[in-house]
């Protein structure tokens, strides 16, 4: 009977326990959230709900009770993902409306929606997000897709809900990327569909565009904090979702990647607690918060290795205004013809009151009159 060889069996089974070993590590630095105390009265908007980080980060907060609005492309598939959700908690509530950031008249709709009927909220979270191999898509308004969707489409958002976070004293959760590291803010060509020469250039793993729009996202943050906002950007980490899914990858990527991705990705839930985090639990403090460089990665506050520079910052806030004016300058001037209403209502109210206290003196023979 020939002896076995259990180099055979040893080295294999070294090699998974090492992996297996690594992985918890990594999984261990990547951290968790301790405290899951109840949100119950609690309102987040989420964008992007119904797939990925979204999906992950609605599907936490309404296990602990809270009211999620889940802002979406398409109310179907945030329906679908209500039902899965369902199944596995009876808590919280959940309410799917119709938001597309790449169009400025869904993102305006929305916010006419939210002010009318769920003004009260306590967090806003921008998370929905895209990368394309395509460079040369717009959207509906001409602009790059990126940007458009990435930064502009939030950018609105928030601009048009500034007034109801201010008196709501509510969070702002921008979720960016630590590839915002890689990306850069060109002012000449912001916001442009570029030449097909310059397109090449994109790849499954290097994609300028999405790395600019997540540099853009951090100036947001930025600027959100500076202006007296209880703002907080994050990196939620790279994770295994359907983030690349218009990259089309082939059945052998699976094959040959997958070995990477189990050790070094992390799941959508893990990475949605880096966003649950910063909208829950996250402290900024003097030192420590997005206008002095920190994000939040692995549930603790990380500096960026970018030097960020404030003139850029407030050029963009201004650039990005420009981009959205058609509708910033339609909601300002629905904002004056409604204090208008409110200034003839309150007039009228104060002139009423006034005739009537005269009648009451005439009546008690008070010797006013009546011009």
């Amino acid at each position: 009977m020939a002896e076995i060889n259990y180099w055979y069996f040893g080295i294999p089974a070294a090699s998974i326990a090492v992996i297996y070993i690594i992985r918890r590590i990594r999984v261990w630095q990547w951290g968790r959230i301790s405290d899951r105390y109840s949100l119950e009265g609690k309102t987040f908007i989420v964008t992007g709900a119904n797939t990925g980080l979204g999906f992950e980060t609605t599907k936490a907060l309404i296990k602990r009770d809270a009211i999620v609005i889940m802002a979406c492309r398409s109310i179907s598939r945030a329906e679908e993902a209500m039902k899965k959700i369902q199944k596995e908690t009876s808590k919280g509530r959940m309410i799917p409306l119709h938001l597309d950031l790449a169009s400025f008249e869904s993102i305006y709709d929305f916010v006419q929606n939210i002010k009318t009927n769920y003004p009260t909220f306590n967090c806003l979270i921008n998370n929905a997000g895209l990368a394309m191999p395509d460079s040369k898509k717009k959207t509906d308004d001409g602009i790059e897709l990126h940007f458009g969707t990435n930064h502009i489409g939030h950018f609105l958002l928030t601009r048009l809900l500034q007034d109801r976070i201010k008196t709501n004293r509510a969070r702002v959760v921008i979720v960016s990327s630590l590839l915002h590291e890689k990306g850069e803010i060109n002012f000449n060509t912001i916001g442009k569909v570029v030449e097909e020469t310059e397109a090449s250039s994109i790849s499954r793993t290097n994609n300028p565009f999405y790395n600019n729009s997540k540099l853009a996202n951090f100036y947001h943050a930025r600027e959100l904090f500076k202006s007296g906002y209880d703002a907080h950007v994050l990196c939620p980490g790279l994770c295994h979702t359907d983030f690349f899914r218009d990259y089309n990858p082939r059945w052998y990527h699976y094959v040959i990647f997958s070995p990477i991705v189990w050790l070094l990705l992390r799941s959508a839930e893990q990475g949605a607690e880096n966003i649950v985090y910063c909208a829950t639990a996250n402290q900024n403090t003097d030192e420590k918060n997005p206008a002095t460089g920190y994000f939040v990665r692995n549930l603790k506050q990380t500096k960026s290795k970018v030097k960020f520079d404030d003139q850029i910052g407030a050029r963009l806030w201004k650039e990005s205004e420009i981009i959205c004016s058609s509708i910033l300058v339609r909601e300002e001037r629905k904002n004056e013809r409604q204090y208008q209403v409110r200034n003839v209502h309150t007039d009228r109210k104060k002139d009423d009151f006034l005739l009537d206290m005269l009648r009451q003196c005439q009546d008690a023979g008070i010797g006013l009159k009546m011009n």
